[in-house]
């Protein structure tokens, strides 16, 4: 195993829709397919990079509760507030019991 980068539990292969264009104020569902995501303590959150460091906290990112639980696609909504960066691609973020995991681009509020 290489240094390079630590082992993650949690991955995100893909977004579906790939672009998510999420207006402001509206509830925006869309899914992220990978791998890790029936594991307990899932945070999905957008960042403005990769690395899941710099936190949009104007858009509010949940998981479908009534959705059963798959370790390959998880449904989430996004609500972005007003204030949310627009016109920019962000990062959908996933960190597990508060480690980040995976970032993936292709989220942007309209």
């Amino acid at each position: 195993m290489s240094d390079d980068k630590p082992e993650v539990e949690v991955k995100i292969d893909s977004l579906d829709p790939d672009d998510v264009a999420a207006p402001l104020r509206v509830d925006t569902p869309f899914r992220l397919i990978g791998h890790g995501f029936s594991k307990k303590k899932i945070k999905v959150y957008i960042s403005t990079d990769e690395y899941g460091g710099d936190k949009v906290s104007e858009v509010k990112v949940s998981i479908e509760g009534h959705t059963a639980s798959t370790d390959e696609f998880l449904k989430v909504i996004a609500r972005p507030e007003i204030g949310a960066p627009m016109g920019r691609v962000l990062w959908v973020a996933i960190k597990l019991n508060g480690k980040f995991q995976d970032a993936r681009e292709g989220f942007k509020v309209v």
